[in-house]
């Protein structure tokens, strides 16, 4: 999924920096204790592990809300691509938020001054209701607002959205994406797509207990994951990741919800499957041989996901299944 062209990554997490508040549902230390080894990051650090590298970088800030760091501290992180080969660029993730008002004019005019990537946009929902329920502060309206003044301001933009969040339905999740696309209005956005998963110790975890949030199971998940993918992409968005990047501490931490170690795999297999099914209800299906993994992996999934869209036995439609 990664995007054709582009250099070599160099991520760096900083789990909870500059964040207001925590999400229902976030433990970020979790999500990149094992990709980052519990390592604090400093303008220094970054600059000593650039200083040896050859071709060009991107260089990546993740978790938290990198545009909300102490503004020294954040400029001093953006002047780090500087130690880095000639033609690297900085992409970080950030709250929309980040960028209303006067502080995010500011914001932007400091911007302007580093070779940016991407700026990638946690919006888990345009749904005020599922924000409301999240712990999540923001207006949809201004949401849009900021990917709007972003877009029109040149910045290559990414978005992190999600499924199976408290209060959200499939509806109103495929409602997001195609909202995000009508802003988009005929970019190329990245999406990162990702389930919501119970993880130990967050308010999601007591929510579940008492009864307030019941999540996702694996096959509805997978479900609804591969339809919003499908028309994402029908929307032009590149799609870069579905699923959280698995780990150990992942998997000892997740308590409820749709966790599978390769769960991007199975969402794509209910893309392809669709994909397949709309073009030749009865068969055959003929696919890429890089896709057949897609339709006869993880137990045949997507193979039985055909048979079953097309009401025929599952034998019968794994012999239709055709390599190009």
């Amino acid at each position: 999924m990664a995007r054709l062209g582009a250099p070599r990554r160099a991520a760096y997490f900083i789990p909870f920096r500059g964040c207001a508040r925590r999400c229902v549902y976030c433990d970020q230390r979790v999500i990149t204790q094992d990709a980052s080894g519990g390592a604090p990051v400093s303008p220094d650090v970054v600059r000593r592990e650039l200083s040896g590298a050859s071709g060009a970088l991107e260089l990546c800030f993740f978790g938290g809300s990198f545009a909300k760091l102490e503004r020294g501290e954040m400029t001093e992180l953006l002047r780090a691509v500087e130690s880095a080969p000639n033609g690297s660029v900085v992409t970080f993730s950030s709250y929309p938020g980040d960028f209303e008002g006067t502080d995010g004019a500011a914001l932007i005019d400091v911007l302007r001054g580093f070779p940016i990537g991407t700026i990638e946009l946690g919006v888990p929902s345009l749904d005020p209701h599922v924000l409301a329920r999240c712990g999540r502060q923001d207006d949809p309206g201004g949401i849009k607002r900021v990917l709007t003044l972003l877009r029109d301001e040149g910045f290559r933009l990414g978005v992190q959205t999600m499924i199976g969040l408290p209060g959200q339905t499939f509806e109103s999740a495929m409602s997001d994406i195609e909202e995000l696309g009508r802003v988009m209005a005929g970019g190329a956005w990245d999406l990162r797509l990702y389930p919501c998963l119970v993880l130990r110790g967050t308010e999601l975890e007591s929510m579940s207990r008492r009864g307030g949030y019941s999540p996702l199971g694996l096959e509805d998940a997978a479900r609804q994951s591969g339809a919003l993918l499908r028309a994402a992409e029908a929307m032009g968005f590149n799609v870069i990741r579905v699923g959280l990047q698995d780990s150990p501490t992942l998997k000892r931490s997740v308590v409820g919800g749709p966790y599978h170690p390769a769960f991007g795999e199975l969402a794509l297999s209910e893309k392809l499957a669709l994909e397949l099914f709309e073009k030749n209800p009865r068969g055959p299906w003929r696919v890429e041989p890089y896709k057949i993994s897609q339709l006869k992996g993880h137990g045949a999934r997507g193979a039985r996901r055909l048979a079953e869209l097309a009401s025929i036995p599952f034998r019968a439609a794994e012999a239709l299944i055709e390599a190009i």
